[in-house]
């Protein structure tokens, strides 16, 4: 039997020192403006980022939210701001995935500018593309050592004790708390594939669910309407890839009572899949078995070039496949979200072990499109049931 071995989340530590940028940003940043004939008016008051115009709705219903993530192609302050302009242009939310701040809200800390400013940024975004919904998932670990460990801890943290100090789990329950004060999001994770850091941290999984427990009620305090939850990753919570082990769905029972939704985020070309054609019937199908409630896609994405060490992996129209699968059977099945990690491939990880993600955007980094783009503006296009 070959084992398939877990390839890092290279992409969640892009995310989280995208942070910088917003000490780019300015007011004065725009972009050019992707729109087509058959389509309503552009927004005309004048923002932080540019115009769009929203295609009339046409076809059939759609079950299904569609968003992508606010990782960027280039790591400049335009095309991240132009990631929020993509994700309300074509789709409904988007996904700003951060590491928490620790300095910021140890005790005695306090918000650093840098902080505030992405916290006013994005905001500005949110009103200037509303009714664009958020999706703020807070990351305490590390996607590089496959969650094992909290994730850029100050140098006074003792990373072995991680959060099993006080001080560390405060900070988080602050944290979650000003996010919660200030986005006031439809969707909070607490926590991102945390079945990781039980698999291979089970002391830092136990003292994380406390902090857990203890941040959902504070973020329930600050935003009652706040939709809130862990993530899980599947093809390691099936045990499909790094080191193979049983399957751990009991693990959701873990947060009963205090998961408003199960959130999965799902790569299948980094377990068993060779092609989208492998991706067995129930892949899933099988979540509704193990959770009654509502269902999202939290990420996913699929190469549309080979993935270096998986050459049987990745086309253009594999992609499209996977694509059409996904959106497909969510809507079947009635999940309520789907979020596309990249709108665009990241220009910036075209090397080392951030390749494996480099051609994983429906359009390249230049904006042009791939094959699976078509079938997305499609489903963007549908209305939405109410």
């Amino acid at each position: 039997m070959v084992i398939h071995h877990r390839f890092p989340h290279p992409a969640k530590a892009i995310v989280a020192a995208l942070l910088s940028c917003a000490l780019l940003l300015s007011f004065g940043c725009g972009g050019d403006d992707d729109t087509g004939s058959d389509s309503t008016p552009a927004t005309e008051a004048p923002g932080l980022g540019p115009p769009i115009t929203r295609a009339e709705p046409s076809g059939e219903l759609r079950t299904s939210l569609l968003g992508f993530s606010s990782l960027p192609p280039e790591r400049t302050s335009e095309s991240y701001i132009n990631a929020f302009a993509t994700a309300a242009q074509y789709g409904d939310v988007v996904l700003v995935q951060r590491t928490p701040p620790w300095e910021d809200f140890l005790p005695g800390g306090q918000v650093s500018k840098q902080t505030a400013d992405s916290t006013r940024i994005e905001t500005s975004l949110l009103d200037q593309y509303s009714p664009l919904k958020l999706f703020y998932a807070i990351d305490p670990t590390d996607g590089v050592v496959q969650r094992s460990r909290p994730a850029n801890l100050p140098p006074n943290i003792d990373p072995q004790v991680g959060f099993e100090d006080g001080n560390v789990q405060k900070a988080f329950v602050a944290y979650a708390a000003y996010v919660a004060k200030n986005y006031k999001p439809e969707y909070m994770a607490l926590g991102v594939e945390v079945n990781m850091t039980f698999e291979r941290a089970p002391e830092q999984f136990d003292a994380f669910v406390a902090m857990y427990s203890e941040a959902y009620d504070v973020v329930k305090g600050n935003s009652p309407n706040t939709k809130v939850f862990p993530t899980f990753q599947l093809e390691d919570l099936e045990g499909a890839f790094g080191e193979v082990h049983p399957p751990r769905w009991e693990l959701l029972s873990v947060f009963e009572g205090r998961m408003d939704a199960l959130a999965i985020s799902t790569y299948p070309f980094l377990g068993e899949a060779r092609s989208a054609a492998d991706i067995r019937q129930n892949y899933y199908s099988q979540l509704k078995d193990h959770w009654q409630g509502e269902i999202i896609i939290s990420e996913t994405g699929y190469p549309s070039a080979p993935v270096e060490g998986r050459v049987t992996v990745g086309t253009e129209a594999d992609q499209q496949a996977y694509l059409d699968r996904l959106l497909g059977e969510s809507n079947q099945l009635g999940f309520s979200l789907v979020v596309w990690f990249a709108a665009l491939d990241p220009a910036f990880a075209s090397s080392g072990t951030t390749a494996v993600f480099k051609d994983i955007g429906l359009r390249k980094s230049d904006g042009s499109n791939k094959l699976a783009w078509t079938s997305w503006e499609e489903w963007a296009r549908r209305p939405v049931s109410k």
